[in-house]
């Protein structure tokens, strides 16, 4: 027995109700808290999501960042160029493009021809390969007799259309094995591979099935074999690809970006159909300096 007066049943009815009201504040005050740190939690989401975004499209918009890895040799401006003269085409040598350089233009001005041709392909790209059918063999021999240098880009804009593989910058890093290791063969695997152009949507051709063609082309050559495999310059050409699509000076007015093929001829970009040689042969003649 304790000497503590009773409570009467009134006053525990009001103890139990006082309870029940800083409980439920209690409740309504976590529930705020948790409110508060919900929106916080939601705002930060997107001002990372925005942040991530912004970053992405600044990745994609701005000028083409260098490669991180060394191109190869005979593409010092992330293109091949090509001379001939009696008959025989040639490749300009130049070195290798750095980490963190910029290519250097090719001054058409110290080639020795009369026509500087200028082509950017993907060869996953089935428009570039019409146009290679088409103007390929007049475009050779004009190089051939020393009427015409060629310059040629390969870029891989198309690896989405093949399934996962990255087929475009494979074959690119395939024609960027040839200019390191079989230059003056360049035209020849170039004419392979488009020969043998897998169709678009398809997974592409292998590693080992570019090696066969290749070297089929160029000769056996256990460096190109190990530059196939290895995707050695993969990473030059999506460099190379990324600085052409943000190049305003290779964006088609007919459509906005950037697309292959894209042929320039003394600077100059044409703009008629990739099938009609006529057409094309035509261009060639009007940008053929007068004797």
């Amino acid at each position: 027995m304790t000497n503590e007066p009773r409570t009467t049943k009134n006053a525990r009815r009001e103890a139990a109700r006082e309870a029940a009201r800083v409980a439920r504040e209690q409740q309504k005050r976590r529930e705020t808290r948790t409110k508060i740190l919900v929106r916080g939690g939601v705002t930060l989401a997107i001002v990372l999501v925005a942040a991530l975004i912004g970053i992405s499209i600044w990745g994609a918009t701005r000028g083409g960042e260098a490669a991180t890895t060394a191109g190869p040799a005979n593409m010092i401006s992330e293109g091949i160029v090509l001379t001939g003269s009696n008959g025989e085409i040639t490749a300009v040598s130049t070195p290798a493009l750095q980490p963190g350089e910029d290519p250097v233009p090719t001054d058409d001005a110290t080639l020795d021809a009369p026509l500087h041709i200028v082509t950017y392909v993907d060869y996953f790209c089935p428009v570039c390969n019409a146009f290679e059918q088409t103007n390929g063999h007049a475009i050779e021999a004009l190089v051939s007799a020393g009427q015409a240098s060629l310059e040629v880009h390969p870029v891989a804009i198309l690896n989405r259309n093949s399934q996962g593989t990255n087929y475009s910058t494979r074959s690119g890093n395939a024609m960027a094995c040839v200019a390191q290791y079989a230059p003056d063969k360049f035209l020849d695997a170039q004419g392979v591979l488009f020969a043998n152009q897998p169709a678009e949507g398809t997974s592409g051709l292998t590693d080992g099935q570019l090696v066969d063609l290749v070297q089929g082309a160029v000769g056996d050559n256990p460096n190109i074999a190990t530059c196939i495999r290895g995707n050695t310059f993969g990473g030059f050409i999506d460099a190379a690809t990324q600085r052409a699509v943000n190049d305003p000076a290779l964006v088609n007015p007919s459509s906005g970006g950037f697309g292959t093929p894209t042929v320039l001829v003394n600077g100059d970009r044409y703009n008629g159909a990739v099938n009609d040689p006529a057409a094309f042969s035509t261009f060639l003649q009007e940008h053929m300096p007068a004797n």
